[in-house]
């Protein structure tokens, strides 16, 4: 039987938001405002995304682990301080090419700057995921049941706004496979019904319409 896999559906929702904004980041004209706030906008998701996903991390995953298994977390935990540096540097530029932009000055050199800085920072936190999905994952299958685990996840999104819940769907939903979104919502059906019918509307909202149907499909 396949055992809960911790990370991987937050890391496909967030490999999908990494590829979006680094799309966007390649094609922007850092001298047009529209593509300029357009861009912002989903660097306000992705970072939002990545922030309170390490921030889970931390405070729930790697601190149980560390619990059990004194020094596992300190990779891990080192990674993300390195990476969050990283992070609230292209924060901090890329809210200073808003500003410049604002004011009609050209940009397009800060932009490449943000760009050569975003590549490296993509390539690096998608190691960074691979390691979390192989050694992390297999410590954390040796060390806790099941059940635990899926009591980790449930604290997880307990700790979720209702925006912050939806914005994460946005992006895990169509990057995940049909067998795990009908694994989900079959498990929303059983464990929390009261929540199935928000979570349907979610689906029809940012799947394509033969994924819709074929999940509607699944749950009868």
């Amino acid at each position: 039987m396949q055992r809960v896999k911790l990370f991987e559906g937050a890391h496909k929702g967030l490999r999908s938001a990494l590829g979006e904004f680094s799309f966007s980041l390649g094609k922007c004209d850092f001298n047009k405002i529209a593509e300029v706030e357009k861009l912002r906008s989903l660097g306000a998701d992705l970072f939002m995304m990545l922030s309170t996903h390490a921030n889970d991390e931390n405070s729930i995953i790697l601190a149980e682990l560390e619990a059990k298994l004194p020094g596992s977390s300190k990779h891990d935990l080192d990674d993300h301080e390195r990476l969050e540096a990283d992070q609230s540097a292209m924060e901090k530029l890329l809210d200073e090419i808003g500003a410049i932009c604002q004011k009609g000055e050209d940009a397009s050199g800060m932009g490449t700057e943000l760009y050569m800085k975003f590549a490296k920072f993509h390539g690096e936190y998608l190691l960074h995921t691979v390691d979390e999905e192989t050694d992390t994952q297999r410590m954390l299958w040796e060390n806790f049941t099941d059940a635990e685990l899926h009591a980790m996840r449930g604290r997880i999104i307990g700790k979720f706004t209702p925006e912050v819940f939806e914005k994460w769907q946005s992006y895990i939903m169509p990057a995940i496979t049909h067998a795990d979104r009908a694994m989900m919502f079959g498990g929303m059906k059983v464990n929390a019904p009261e929540q199935l019918k928000k979570l349907m509307v979610m689906a029809e909202k940012y799947l394509s319409v033969d994924e819709f149907v074929a999940l509607k499909e699944s749950m009868k």
